[in-house]
């Protein structure tokens, strides 16, 4: 049996055959780690029902790093929903819900297909296109600018600094140089956003405008506030750039369901399901600590330990999914773990399923013939993420 290595270019190729092995033995396995907590290292489950029970469990396990943290090394990130227990959590998730429900969502849907439409007609003009860099990128950070009320000639920016602070939260490769870039994107983003907080004229309906007028009946404090941001422009873009740019790959490697995918487009929402599935944007959860002892499945959890639940595993357990490696866009039930589930599942699963949406169906009903260049891309050197390094494209 190979050791398990989660920083091999053969794992970021292609990691199923390691979260296979993990299944395989019992299920956990516990990675020791250079993290920002200082925990040391993390268990990693990677089994479909233990991954559930721990997405489900917030009474035992919390996501609140200020637990591990000295109160003088706290940053806005810390304040994120992404970092925070009930009632906190609650209060928080309350106060941002609106543009992300069915109904904040739907005003968006024009403005969406206008910017796709738009990036498409750029696309035809190519004949060969770069689908990273000219679609999936940029489509996923116009919405979230215009959705935080942020100006859009700001993107390359914010995504450079995306860039840095997510691969510097990568805890099976940080080390202490993307720690370092990690501290600069977290300080400049920081400052960028404090600024626009601050400004006394925010566009209406915005979310920067719901957290500065800071209701008496959900308030939020200006850390709260700035962590908000940071955490929406995070989520609210990586892991739908890689929606999409990992589900036109999935989609042309494919044929078949490809073209079952065009005979009948109603399909969609199922595509989507078996993308999310197939090629998980988000691998595995980010910082969870048990609060007491605790067991999932055979393995004990004391209190203090990390754990991390690994969700590409989960989405691959044969156990749940018959036939796991199989595409097939027809699969249900497909109860997939992507969007997470419990208290902490995905604030903007609406949003992005919606993105993903207008997206596949508008590329397929214009671009006929599209194709690869290569049938094997390379994928990027993340185990937190699963993103391709670039997906070059025939389109006419």
């Amino acid at each position: 049996m190979m050791p398990i290595n989660f920083t091999t270019d053969s794992f970021f190729q292609d990691p199923y055959p390691t979260y296979q092995m993990m299944r395989e033995l019992n299920g956990a396995h516990w990675l020791e780690h250079q993290d920002h907590t200082g925990s040391g290292g993390m268990w990693m489950f990677s089994r479909y029902s233990d991954v559930v029970t721990i997405l489900r469990n917030a009474q035992d396990i919390s996501v609140d790093t200020k637990r591990l943290i000295p109160e003088s090394e706290w940053t806005a990130f810390d304040y994120t929903l992404l970092h925070s227990d009930p009632p906190d959590h609650t209060r928080l998730r309350a106060l941002i819900s609106a543009p992300f429900s069915n109904a904040g969502v739907r005003k968006l849907e024009a403005s969406i297909t206008r910017t796709i439409d738009h990036l498409i007609d750029h696309m035809v003009l190519r004949g060969e296109v770069e689908f990273q860099q000219e679609f999936a990128l940029p489509l996923p950070v116009m919405v979230i600018c215009e959705m935080m009320g942020a100006p859009f000639e700001d993107a390359d920016r914010l995504r450079n600094w995306t860039i840095d602070l997510l691969t510097g939260l990568d805890s099976a490769l940080a080390n202490d140089e993307l720690h370092a870039r990690r501290g600069t994107a977290l300080k400049e983003m920081s400052a960028y956003f404090t600024d626009l907080l601050s400004r006394p004229q925010q566009p209406t309906g915005t979310i920067i405008d719901l957290l500065v007028s800071n209701p008496q009946s959900t308030p939020c404090s200006p850390p709260e506030a700035l962590g908000q941001c940071l955490l929406l422009l995070l989520a609210g873009h990586e892991t739908t750039v890689n929606l999409l740019c990992n589900g036109m790959f999935t989609l042309l490697s494919n044929p078949l369901e490809l073209e079952k995918l065009r005979a009948n487009p109603g399909l969609v929402d199922r595509a989507i399901d078996e993308i999310l599935r197939f090629e998980t944007p988000l691998q595995r959860t980010s910082f969870r600590v048990a609060t007491t002892p605790l067991m999932v499945g055979t393995q004990e959890i004391q209190p203090g330990q990390c754990i991390s639940a690994v969700l590409a595993a989960a989405n691959r357990d044969p156990g749940q999914f018959p036939d796991p490696d199989r595409f097939d866009i027809d699969r249900k039930p497909n109860r997939h773990v992507s969007f997470g589930a419990g208290i902490h599942r995905c604030l903007g699963e609406k949003l992005a399923r919606t993105e993903a949406r207008i997206a596949f169906t508008r590329l397929l009903e214009r671009l006929p013939s599209i194709q690869l260049i290569s049938e094997k891309p390379r994928w990027q050197s993340r185990s937190l993420f699963r993103a391709l390094d670039a997906l070059p494209l025939q389109v006419g």
